[in-house]
């Protein structure tokens, strides 16, 4: 059972701590393979991604359209500090290490086609209008994730820390994994059936006619 958890944790809590080891010893901040660069240099070229990871204590705000389309807002130190890079299909948003004690919070706007799948690691908050497809979202740390509308197949969603997450919609299937005190509020989200494992004092809610599994330690 913790092994399922923790298999899914580990790349949101890995982004989560190579942010402060990058500030630590002085390397360039990357994800994945790729390392961040400023908006204005962000190669947008190819496919829109599917995905996003939020890896800043920042804002970020995602809309349904026909093409990429990214702006920042807010306090210009954060502005500043923003990095992006697209890499295997998603959009990764971070700060540069070298700035990453910038004062304020910047406001990321996207724009894209469809939206399967988001990774937060860290404080900050994300907001997406609509969540399709085989959908996953992951929070590793104390950040806020929020969807107005899910309409998916089968959604994982794993919560390692005292994040929350909000959303409203449909799954045919739901697996859901809360590791600590974090919190899934899905009293809007209805579900054909649904595996939930919850370690720590979390809690969770959502709706279900179907078939419910359930694993509390």
């Amino acid at each position: 059972m913790f092994h399922r958890i923790f298999k899914r944790v580990a790349p949101a809590v890995a982004m989560a701590m190579g942010a402060v080891t990058a500030g630590c010893d002085g390397m360039e901040m990357r994800f994945g393979d790729g390392q961040g660069v400023p908006l204005a240099e962000l190669d947008t070229g190819g496919a829109a991604p599917t995905g996003v990871v939020l890896a800043s204590p920042d804002r970020l705000i995602v809309s349904q359209g026909q093409a990429l389309d990214i702006a920042v807002t807010g306090d210009p130190e954060a502005v500043e500090a923003m990095r992006f890079t697209i890499e295997d299909g998603t959009l990764g948003v971070m700060r540069d290490h070298d700035l990453r004690k910038a004062e304020g919070r910047a406001t990321v706007r996207v724009t894209m086609p469809s939206l399967d799948s988001i990774v937060l690691a860290g404080s900050g908050t994300v907001e997406a209008a609509t969540l399709t497809g085989d959908a996953e979202v992951t929070i590793a740390g104390s950040g806020t994730v929020r969807t107005a509308q899910v309409a998916a197949g089968g959604f994982t969603m794993t919560v390692a820390g005292s994040g929350s997450y909000q959303a409203g919609g449909t799954a045919d299937r739901l697996e859901l994994s809360i590791v600590g005190s974090g919190r899934s509020d899905m009293a809007e989200l209805t579900v054909g059936s649904a595996d939930v494992t919850i370690a720590g004092s979390g809690a969770a809610e959502f709706a279900s006619d179907g078939t419910v599994e359930a694993n509390i330690v």
